[in-house]
């Protein structure tokens, strides 16, 4: 590149182009296996991140050498993939024993706005008081985002399905944004990008080969991860219409998500068409759809349709009920599903504890 002054304006061009360069290079310098994810080929340093932690105490990836780190990206207002990512890597944790005080656990937010430090803080020490989390603005937060070729961008609600139900805090917004685990080695190089919905017993495998290498000795704190026993789920049935293993998962940010089994026991095709609970200010039919790595929370005001005679699962990384401005922290919701045939299901339906297992 030639050397020279800038243009006027250029350092605001570049900023604004960030995002679209970050799309335009997701697959620069990488492996990709649909299935396995991308390894990163040659092995490079992974990008710098440097970022203050909620005691004020700042945060450097280029200390961690002699661990494996283990990053994603999210959000504290997310009710499904964040919350099923964290979960993942505490069971990650919880399978690697005392190996896991070699692993460092981050999570970086992509909505600063929201998430002050200490609101970070509570929600990723809910899954693991051993993991991070780390918050950046502006500038340095865009630049974290390229280098790891990551999207994040709003989502607003559309504003008519709200005219009769008006919010009284904050616009509950969702950002769209990648869903990938980033693997960086004992000496500081990424290694791997891997899909979200990678199993946990297959992502440990990684973590451990990484392990295994060769690399600078870390001592370790001796803390060992904790495992939290998830909650019995609930079951309730109409004519026509059964609902199995419904489960609410909350999170520190009093948004959640509840997932359960719709089994159409009737001849005919129904469909989900609203959901209530008085522990929530609002319910709302939402799917997860992955657009490549970009995990995008759309609502689906059209409802669920449950084949005659079939199934629908409402699960994590999928279709889910979202809970809006949660009242409290209940050990259990009353939930109202109403179907065009075959009515109205009213059930109680566990709440689980923020981090405990999913369904």
């Amino acid at each position: 590149m030639a050397e020279g002054r800038s243009a006027p304006g250029s350092c605001g061009v570049a900023r604004r182009l960030l995002p679209v360069l970050a799309v335009l290079l997701l697959a620069a310098g990488c492996r990709r296996d649909e299935a396995e994810g991308f390894a990163v080929v040659p092995v490079q340093p992974a990008p710098a991140l440097e970022a203050p932690r909620a005691s004020g105490a700042p945060f450097r990836l280029s200390e961690q050498r002699g661990k494996v780190v283990l990053l994603s990206f999210g959000y504290t207002s997310c009710p499904d993939v964040c919350p099923t990512t964290l979960a993942q890597l505490r069971e990650v944790h919880r399978q690697l024993g005392a190996a896991a005080r070699d692993v460092e656990v981050l999570f970086v937010s992509v909505d600063p706005e929201r998430d002050s430090a200490e609101r970070l803080e509570t929600y990723v020490h809910a899954f693991s008081p051993r993991f991070t989390g780390l918050r950046l603005e502006g500038d340095a937060l865009a630049a974290v985002l390229s280098g790891y070729r990551v999207t994040a961008s709003r989502r607003y609600p559309d504003a008519t399905r709200y005219r009769e139900h008006r919010f009284t805090g904050e616009l509950p917004y969702t950002v769209d944004h990648t869903g990938a685990y980033f693997l960086i080695d004992k000496r500081g190089a990424l290694r791997e990008r891997i899909p979200y919905t990678l199993p946990a017993s297959q992502l440990r495998a990684r973590v451990e080969r990484l392990l295994s290498e060769e690399g600078p000795v870390n001592v370790g704190d001796g803390r060992e991860a904790v495992a939290v026993p998830a909650v019995v789920p609930a079951s309730a049935d109409v004519p026509g219409m059964r609902v199995e293993k419904a489960l609410a998962r909350l999170t520190p940010a009093k948004v959640g998500a509840v997932y359960l089994t719709l089994v159409n026991t009737d001849g005919r095709e129904d469909r989900l068409v609203a959901a209530e609970s008085s522990a929530a200010e609002r319910v709302e039919l939402h799917e997860v759809v992955a657009e490549g790595e970009v995990l995008r929370m759309l609502p689906r005001p059209e409802g669920f349709v449950i084949p005659a005679g079939g199934r629908v699962e409402l699960a994590p990384g999928g279709k889910h009920l979202m809970l809006f401005s949660v009242r409290d922290s209940p050990a259990s919701l009353v939930l109202t599903l109403r179907f065009e045939r075959a009515g109205t299901v009213r059930l109680t339906v566990p709440a689980s504890a923020p981090g405990a297992d999913g369904p």
